[in-house]
């Protein structure tokens, strides 16, 4: 029996699928740094530690999350999880990266109920990032390396890079240098654009978010239901980052409803920011000062539904768009971009995160580490957290 079908065996699916919790787990506990980064952090756990999927794969996935609302990261996990122990560890990657931070978001918001305030993270910050931008910077250039260094592919890194740093949202860099590099493979081809697979998603992708955006949510308490609705709207919803999740649950939960005021809200997206895993651990924080533990369950789980239920469709779509050289060039177009956006988000990081001699030698070697162990990077990133703590002591 190989190895795959092994895992997919009902005892070895259930002991693979617990591998796959722990290693997205650890990922999950250590995601700081926004998509980007934690994307980086599933390449190196994913890749070139545990080599659960191929660089190539790796990067066909990468350019189909990045087009899809919601957490990539997190998707990355159901996805590898899947392959790893089929739809237990699609359920396990999914959820285990999501634990540590809603679980932390958890314990802010109740120290915010009880004392008006939450636990700085500030100290642990200082020491983690400058760790977080070495691993990042060097999942990218692996990732630039993998996609290769062609002419085409450099172009449209750069202008991926350039439009993301000067404000261009990230779908649209996306989908835009996907469809100038599917446009270009047929004028070199000297064909007529097909009416199917790639036109299909072109037009369908774009017009997600008016799709998702009907849901009604009543107007008289907190209940449970309507705490269900709004967050499978945000998830639905996420293309982009936070900056879209601060958009969303603004208009519902402090204009639209009354629940939060801005304040309140502002500081729900502080703890997204300080708490490892992605920004939607805000769900969590939101969800217990509006309905206590149940609320915290239900709104972190209801904005993940969108994302489990794209993901089912994961497959099926990286094997579309590898069926023609057309889609097969608006993917690669995807991915190349998404290595641009990859490092234009380094950059954006590094300024935050290099503030002082201490982290600029920290970041030097953390990256040294990276180049020479790239398995280390669970060290160095605890190494981070070590002198950060000790920092806050000293200082």
């Amino acid at each position: 029996m190989s190895e795959q079908q092994s895992a997919q065996a009902p005892q070895a699916g259930a002991r693979e699928a617990l591998r796959v919790f722990w290693a997205f787990f650890t990922v999950g506990a250590l995601a700081f740094g926004g998509p980007a980064a934690t994307q980086g952090l599933v390449y190196n756990k994913a890749v070139t530690q545990l080599k659960w999927i191929s660089e190539r794969d790796f990067l066909d996935l990468m350019g189909v999350v990045n087009l899809l609302p919601g957490p990539n990261a997190v998707e990355m996990a159901m996805h590898i999880g899947r392959s790893r122990a089929g739809k237990l560890g699609f359920i396990a990657g999914g959820l285990a990266f999501m634990l540590p931070g809603s679980v932390i978001a958890a314990i802010l918001a109740a120290a915010y109920m009880r004392y008006g305030d939450t636990p700085s993270a500030e100290a642990v910050l200082y020491g983690v990032k400058p760790v977080v931008i070495a691993v990042t910077a060097w999942s990218a250039w692996r990732l630039a390396r993998s996609v290769g260094f062609t002419v085409p592919r450099i172009a449209v890194m750069a202008l991926a890079l350039i439009g993301y740093l000067f404000g261009v949202n990230e779908t649209l860099v996306l989908l835009g240098l996907g469809a100038v590099a599917a446009v270009a493979r047929l004028l070199r081809d000297r064909r007529t654009p097909p009416k199917g697979s790639a036109v299909a998603l072109a037009g369908f992708l774009p017009g997600m978010p008016d799709r998702m955006a009907g849901f009604a949510i009543g107007r008289t308490g907190v209940g449970l239901d309507q705490l269900a609705l709004v967050f499978f709207k945000a998830g639905a919803l996420m293309f982009g980052g936070g900056t879209v999740l601060l958009a969303v649950l603004r208009a519902e939960v402090v204009v639209e409803q009354g629940w939060l005021t801005e304040g309140e809200l502002l500081e729900a997206i502080t703890i997204g920011q300080i708490t490892p895993g992605p920004i939607l651990t805000t769900a969590t924080f939101v969800g217990y000062l509006l309905a206590g533990s149940a609320g915290a369950v239900v709104a972190t789980v209801a904005s993940l539904i969108p994302s489990f239920a794209l993901m089912t469709l994961s497959r099926p779509l990286i094997a579309l768009l590898r069926r023609s050289p057309t889609t097969k060039a608006f993917l690669d177009g995807v991915t190349a971009a998404a290595v641009g956006v990859v490092a234009a988000v380094t950059i954006e990081l590094a300024g935050d995160a290099i503030v002082d001699w201490v982290t600029a030698v920290e970041a030097v070697i953390a990256m040294a580490v990276m180049l020479w162990r790239p398995k280390w990077a669970l060290a160095i990133v605890l190494a981070g957290a070590l002198i950060g703590g000790g920092a806050a002591l000293i200082w």
